[in-house]
């Protein structure tokens, strides 16, 4: 009952059907300075959680804006506010900008990104450093307080990054730039760019050092550390190895576009993904109760999404054994006459004991040749006038592989569609690979056995040469297939681990090892995909032969 009750309680959550909460009120300040962020969207108030939590547990005494455009739900807001978050609901500004280049426009994450402007607007506080929600902080950084003015982080030369900077609010200040906004150009097609041709002056500025005390007037702007946003970008890209001790470094920053450490895949490339994941473990329960940053839509898949996949694996293997279990037994015992019969041309015994004979040797000799139910390989030779060729339709191979590659894509597809990018890694790649390959061997299953009919609605053809003592039913590659099917799985579970397996740290070499082994899946699937729906097009045109003798007699 108490199962039930908890599978209802989640599918409720997660269609929607629960009881709505109320909109939370944003608190009044409650320090003069204050850490700010922006959550313009669902797929940010996980990070968002996570920056609190690390913020927290480092021991900041400052207040933590989350600035929302509105578009977030109750729940979220909520959570964010018992978090600890001041939750402040701002107008979203529109970006006025074509992007970086002309005719492509911003990216669609760069829509309302201007919207982060609002920080400079902030007068109710002397000081504000605003964090990107990707970003995970290691140990206290409150003082980066201490900068005066503006400060950020250079990268890529003269540019600076606004994911983590400080800055002095003034309603002046942000007027200027509401002006300004929509004919100042920006590089990157949002806030940064921006940003970055509106403090142009930046690239001279100083270097900050928190161990000297600054007047608040001393400096207009001043160059953050690299400790104060560290770029796991170039983490990866050097070898994944930071450019400082680790232990100096007062934040990581998640620059690397998709690979955000919320998304369950990144890890595969991002190294420093299980220290963002060990904090996310520690977040407290949210609205719903739920706890360590799980979300309804996770819960759902992580509990009851994989049992579907390994029940039908399980049925599959059921059946699959059933069918193969008399041509198995059969070998096995024609391979302990054969053993035997050796040991009694000797004069001894043989591995397995007894001695050989005629009977041991008919016996063998029927095991190999495969009976009825048993999996052999067909063959095709010229008979009469007929040639081989003709026994496949025309454009048989090309629309092999093309359903083949076809099946992957799909199942692929779908794949990605369906597991939630939130689920934690474990259950993430073991939630991909098994709907991957149940929709893919589904999907290819029913090919194979399309084949199948296909030839059995052609006809034998001469030219195909039945196994010798064939009779009875047809025999089916089933062992060909199984083999193959084996290969692939084991193929694809490798695949992204090869270059941890060999200890590649680079990233360069993590993706040559991929590839590498990916090219050679290619180049055996290719072969596969040609081979077995031939394979089970000529058991189809024998299937027809049997039915018709059948019929005959």
């Amino acid at each position: 009952m108490k199962l039930l009750q908890s599978l209802l309680a989640v599918l409720l959550i997660s269609f929607g059907f629960a009881t709505a909460t109320p909109t939370v009120k944003s608190a009044p300040a409650r320090a003069p300075e204050a850490y700010a962020t922006l959550v313009y969207g669902e797929d940010f108030v996980l990070g968002a959680r996570v920056l609190g939590q690390s913020l927290r547990e480092a021991g900041t005494t400052r207040d933590m804006v989350a600035l929302t455009t509105g578009s977030l739900s109750a729940a979220s807001e909520l959570t964010l506010a018992s978090d600890g978050w001041r939750v402040i609901h701002v107008a979203p500004v529109a970006n006025p900008g074509k992007g970086p280049q002309p005719g492509l426009g911003y990216p669609a994450r760069f829509a309302y990104v201007y919207t982060k402007l609002y920080i400079f607007k902030m007068t109710e506080y002397k000081k504000i450093v605003f964090i990107d929600a990707d970003v995970l902080v290691l140990r206290n950084m409150d003082s980066i307080f201490k900068c005066p003015g503006f400060c950020a982080a250079l990268r890529h030369s003269e540019r600076f990054n606004t994911g983590v900077m400080s800055l002095v609010p003034s309603q002046e200040l942000y007027d200027d730039m509401m002006a300004k906004v929509a004919s100042m150009p920006s590089y990157t097609g949002g806030d940064q760019g921006f940003l970055n041709s509106y403090f142009s002056g930046f690239a001279h500025a100083p270097l900050f050092d928190p161990d000297t005390p600054y007047t608040s007037d001393q400096y207009k702007y001043m160059r953050l550390p690299t400790t104060y946003n560290a770029d796991v970008g170039l983490f990866v890209v050097g070898s994944n190895r930071w450019m400082l001790p680790r232990d100096t470094l007062y934040v990581i920053h998640f620059t690397l576009g998709p690979f955000k450490p919320w998304v369950w895949w990144s890890g595969w490339l991002v190294r420093e993904n299980p220290a963002w994941e060990a904090v996310r473990g520690r977040l407290p329960p949210d609205s719903r109760g739920l706890k360590a940053g799980t979300t309804p839509r996770q819960l759902f898949y992580e509990r009851w999404m994989i049992a579907l996949p390994v029940a039908a694996f399980a049925a599959i293997a059921y059946l699959a054994w059933a069918s193969l279990a008399p041509a198995v037994k059969e070998g096995l015992s024609g391979l302990t006459n054969i053993l035997r019969r050796r040991g009694g041309a000797g004069g001894g015994y043989g591995l397995l004991g007894g001695s050989g004979g005629a009977g041991g040797a008919g016996a063998g000799g029927a095991g190999s040749h495969g009976v009825s139910g048993a999996d052999v390989v067909l063959k095709m030779s010229p008979a009469g006038n007929a040639s081989a060729g003709d026994v496949f339709p025309r454009f048989f191979m090309a629309g092999a592989l093309a359903a083949g590659y076809g099946c992957v894509v799909l199942a692929t597809i779908i794949t990605i569609l369906m597991v939630p990018y939130e689920v934690e890694p474990l259950y993430g790649w073991t939630l991909s690979y098994l709907w991957g390959f149940l929709l893919l061997g589904t999907c290819y299953g029913l090919f194979l056995r399309a084949c199948f009919a296909a030839g059995r609605r052609a006809g034998l053809h001469p030219a195909v040469t039945p196994p010798k003592g064939w009779v009875g039913a047809p025999p089916v590659p089933r062992s060909e297939t199984a083999a193959s099917a084996a290969f692939l799985v084991a193929s694809l579970l490798l695949a992204p681990w090869l270059g941890r397996l060999l200890h590649i740290n680079s990233f360069v070499g993590t993706i040559v090892a991929t590839v590498f082994i990916g090219l050679g899946v290619i180049v055996v699937a290719t072969v596969q995909f040609a081979f077995l729906p031939a394979q089970w097009y000529i058991a189809g045109r024998m299937a027809a032969a049997a039915g018709a003798g059948a019929r005959a007699s």
